[in-house]
């Protein structure tokens, strides 16, 4: 899959971040796990604390850092930086098109590292550790990476249960629904799910979004949002957490697993993993 193809969907969902909510992004909540895992490493840190944000995500650059860090934003699509790229305006804030398999800084050269869903937005479970072998390089000994992740659950839902439970007014958000109806999808697919796919199981399930919207109360707008995911050749991936350890294994220890509080957040776990190794030296 080429990278076009894999950013197909953010060229959608850029142009409709202001309608998307929880589970999809970030909660004030999680944001503040991410900066107060952060805050120890960096109190410690006496010159420019230089943070990488995988992504454009407003929910992270946007948190009140201390005033010695640098944020350095990647992002593999242009269209979600010139519509969802905001600076932090307390700290220096940079942002740049690149592949994350592939990022444009020194070796040993950042602090920590932080992301909404960035793992689960790589096309497959080969590319996660593409991307973490390059964050290893880049970020110092001991450095941390902190990530919320999409994780599915080691008991898998099927399609005809979830639209049991919307109907019986059981799933609160359209968003949660989303997500919902993706695990199910790619619990059947090893975890890796085409973002195609999960728009034609709703329009199967749910084929007329008005008497949807009467039933839930859901604004059509915020229904519509699916339709991002039309025909895009966009693939998501969804590890069981289990899964999502093994993986970072070779690269990164899991030092913490924390839970914000609102629908679906059982699922959407802030991981705070320590780099392995500890030769070299950050400047």
């Amino acid at each position: 899959m080429t990278q076009d193809e894999q950013a197909a969907v953010w060229v959608r969902h850029s142009q409709q971040w202001s309608r998307v909510g929880p589970p999809l992004k970030p909660s004030a909540e999680d944001a503040d796990i991410t900066l107060r895992a952060l805050t120890p490493d960096m109190a410690i840190q006496t010159g420019p604390c230089r943070v990488v944000v995988l992504g454009v995500t407003p929910e992270l650059v946007g948190l009140p850092w201390p005033r010695h860090v640098q944020l350095f934003a990647f992002d593999h699509s242009a269209r979600m930086i010139a519509d969802v790229w905001s600076p932090n305006p307390s700290v220096p804030s940079f942002v740049q098109e690149a592949d994350w398999r592939s990022l444009p800084l020194d070796s040993s050269s950042v602090h920590a590292a932080v992301g909404d869903g960035s793992l689960n937005a790589l096309p497959g479970f080969d590319v996660y550790g593409l991307v973490l072998r390059e964050l290893h390089r880049v970020m110092a000994p001991d450095a941390l990476l902190v990530l919320r992740c999409f994780i599915r659950p080691e008991q898998a839902e099927d399609l005809p249960a979830i639209q049991e439970a919307v109907e019986a007014g059981a799933v609160g958000s359209f968003h949660a629904l989303k997500w919902r109806l993706a695990m199910s999808l790619a619990a059947a697919t090893d975890g890796c799910v085409a973002v195609a796919d999960i728009h034609a199981a709703f329009e199967s399930l749910f084929p007329d979004r008005s008497k949807l919207s009467n039933i839930t109360g859901w604004a059509q707008a915020q229904i519509d949002t699916i339709d991002a995911y039309r025909a895009a050749p966009t693939r998501y991936t969804f590890p069981t957490l289990q899964g999502m350890r093994a993986y970072c294994a070779p690269w990164f220890d899991v030092q913490a697993v924390q839970y914000a509080h609102y629908e679906l957040a059982e699922r959407c776990p802030t991981l705070t993993f320590r780099r392995q190794g500890s030769t070299g030296a950050v400047q």
